[in-house]
């Protein structure tokens, strides 16, 4: 049923654990696309040992050298805290942890080339901190690219444009959910199996907001995984549980009350909606979530129950996708230096999923073949853009 749950902040290489009992969950972020170190440098007993701190932030970093290297992390202070390396001219982010516990520590492999760098440390109810200017010399092939750092209020504008967008959709999905309402307690079930893949597709092109919708998005298009009784548990509801019902033979007896609540679900989601707020850093999870949930759900016709409309909802994705790559295009076209081909194959992938046919299962294997193919390269096209635009303190 938690089809969406999904949670990954970011494309991520999980830093070392440091030695004795100092446990660290850090995550070390590299922000290069191009450069990134995911092999992590050969271990050097001169590696050093960067102390970060309020009071001492970035000590301990004083003989740099270009090309792949590692650095030992260690938090010296009583707090836990975020730790990015930056451009020290400009403070764009080559690297980042998030987060780093009191007395741990974590390890950074990173390849950099000739510039000046600086540490800048940002420890919980303390003002960031950026330490001393460390220089390069040399220079390095495939090194770390940075980039511009983004603050929350940086994606306000465009969780606000996507709210709209959303609080704009939804009149429109509870027209359609009415219609399909009203076909089920008129017993016309041929009139409501038409009318159920508008409704539903409907609902689908608003991926980046379910986790605004809180447990309505169970109660409209959950899965029966995971209840007790599976697919004849009372407890599932929502589209899927209709398309069950409408192309397994119920009774419109049986499927009138579940239109009902549907469409009742529906309407309450334009209720509480209204005073909801989408958590800003979900817009940018969801651009990549949204695809990679395709390919796990509707590519593998795990969420048929009938209506073999897996190809309508994965074009409804789609267009939920582009929405907000749209939206979030302004912070993300500067920052991805592969933006515009990964807006290329967005719309090429939109344009092969309906040519390919209606019915994912009939689907010639060459065909299935490109399709795959298509939405696991856009799926590892989008998997950047969460860390790109993940919120970083930029106070000094």
């Amino acid at each position: 049923m938690l089809r969406r749950s999904l949670p990954r902040r970011r494309a991520a290489i999980r830093g070392a654990i440091g030695p004795v009992a100092a446990v660290s969950v850090a995550t070390c972020t590299i922000m290069a696309l191009a450069g990134c170190t995911a092999s992590p440098a050969p271990a050097d007993p001169l590696e050093p040992t960067v102390l970060v701190s309020v009071d001492s932030c970035g000590q301990g970093w004083t003989t740099p050298t270009a090309g792949a290297q590692r650095m030992t992390i260690r938090n010296v202070d009583s707090r836990a805290g975020e730790v990015y390396l930056t451009d020290a001219q400009s403070g764009a982010v080559y690297a980042d942890i998030d987060p780093i516990g009191p007395g741990t520590q974590t390890e950074m492999d990173i390849t950099l080339t000739a510039g000046a760098y600086a540490f800048r440390c940002a420890m919980e109810d303390e003002g960031t901190v950026t330490g001393p200017t460390a220089t390069v010399v040399g220079t390095a092939t495939d090194a770390a690219t940075p980039v511009a750092a983004v603050s929350q209020a940086d994606l306000v504008p465009a969780t606000l444009q996507y709210e709209k967008y959303v609080t704009d959709r939804l009149p429109v999905l509870a027209r359609l959910t009415s219609t399909l309402r009203a076909d089920l307690a008129a017993g016309d079930l041929e009139a409501a199996r038409a009318d159920w893949l508008p409704a539903h597709v409907e609902y689908e092109t608003l991926g980046a907001a379910y986790g605004a919708f809180g447990d309505l998005d169970d109660r409209i298009d959950g899965l029966p995984n995971g209840l007790p009784r599976g697919p004849a548990d009372p407890a599932w509801t929502g589209f899927h549980r209709v398309e069950f019902g409408l192309w397994h033979g119920e009774a419109a007896s049986t499927l009138a009350p579940l239109g009902d609540d549907l469409a009742s679900a529906v309407s309450d989601l334009s209720d509480t909606f209204a005073h909801a707020q989408i958590d800003p850093l979900q817009i940018s999870l969801r651009a990549h979530e949204i695809t990679e949930n395709a390919v796990q759900f509707e590519l593998t016709s795990a969420t048929d129950f009938g209506s073999d409309s897996n190809l309508a909802t994965i074009s409804a994705n789609l267009e939920g996708t582009t929405t907000v790559i749209d939206i979030l295009a302004p912070l993300l076209a500067s920052r991805d230096p592969g933006f515009s081909r990964m807006r290329a194959h967005l719309d090429s992938t939109r344009a092969d999923v309906p040519a390919a046919g209606s019915d994912l299962r009939a689907l010639p294997l060459a065909t299935r073949q490109r399709l795959d193919a298509d939405l696991s390269q856009l799926a590892e096209d989008l998997a950047p853009v969460a860390a790109l635009l993940d919120p970083r303190r930029v106070d000094q």
